[in-house]
């Protein structure tokens, strides 16, 4: 008689391999490996567990509702050597955490409100046919992106409460699902982070990471006070640099393209206005305008 971890007689050993049949998925193994009852009597103890632990996964809604001793792990059934093995594996729910915390660990969010780190494709609203083409253009993107081909960034523009900063949040999402290193900055805060940096020796590494980011979106540029300084000595070179580097770079803006080089004006010297439709005319081949009305 083999040993169990209960006082037993063949007659029960008999009654538990009957009831393990009730099992769906052991039943399964059972036929898809030929199991003879003796083979099923081996590794009783190991089918006893499974078929505890099994159908605590089942229906599952969830790592918040999750029955099993570690949390997020299934068990797992394989069949080697003649033999049958129980292991462990993640469950869907974990392995989308996960996914969920190295995009995140991707995706450097600087100056934005917690709920880009949330906005996602899935939940983008298509109320009108200018969201529409919105979503299927960056769909687009992000399709080419996973096959590696050149990305042309956007210029999405058009009134406040409009969802331009939704829009890039899940789109910078969307790219760090695919491992991209991922920068989305409010851009006028990002100016004052920088205008600080001159005191504190920060101002390089902040330029570089903006300059090296796999994708780099800047929200609400236009709305930062006018500074020859900013325009000049760092968004001209960032931007230059991903230009030639043909880095994706996406902006939003409550200006029009066109409008927006005024908001680059600082001086009315002639000098300072062709350095402002130069930063246009960049943006321009890094990026596409679409218009959201």
């Amino acid at each position: 008689m083999k040993k169990y971890p209960f006082n037993t007689s063949q007659d029960l050993v008999d009654g538990v391999i009957e009831t393990l049949f009730e099992n769906p998925a052991l039943k399964r193994f059972f036929l898809d490996h030929d199991l003879s009852h003796d083979d099923i009597e081996n590794d009783l103890n190991l089918y006893m567990t499974f078929a505890r632990e099994q159908p605590l996964c089942l229906d599952c809604e969830g790592l918040d509702y999750c029955r099993q001793d570690t949390l997020g792990y299934q068990p797992d059934l394989t069949f080697e050597g003649g033999r049958a093995r129980l292991a462990y594996k993640a469950c869907n729910f974990l392995r989308d955490a996960r996914q969920k915390e190295q995009a995140q660990s991707r995706l450097k969010a600087l100056y934005m409100p917690q709920m880009i780190l949330a906005a996602r494709l899935d939940d983008f609203h298509m109320k009108t046919d200018a969201r529409q083409a919105l979503y299927k253009r960056i769909m687009a993107i992000v399709n080419q992106a996973k096959l590696g081909e050149p990305i042309k960034g956007l210029y999405i523009t058009g009134p406040y409460q409009i969802g331009k900063t939704y829009a890039l949040g899940a789109l910078a999402n969307a790219l760090a699902q695919l491992g991209r290193k991922v920068i989305i900055a409010y851009y006028p805060d990002l100016v004052r982070e920088i205008k600080s940096s001159l005191r504190t020796g920060e101002l390089e590494p902040i330029v570089r990471q903006l300059k090296t980011a796999d994708a780099l979106l800047l929200d609400d540029i236009g709305g930062e006070a006018p500074s020859a300084w900013i325009r000049d000595e760092i968004l001209g070179p960032v931007l230059q640099h991903r230009l030639l580097d043909a880095k994706p770079t996406f902006f939003s803006s409550n200006l029009p393209m066109k409008e927006l080089a005024n908001a680059f004006i600082d001086t009315d010297q002639q000098a300072d206005k062709i350095k402002a439709y130069r930063m246009i005319e960049r943006m321009k081949a890094l990026a596409d305008e679409i218009i959201l009305k």
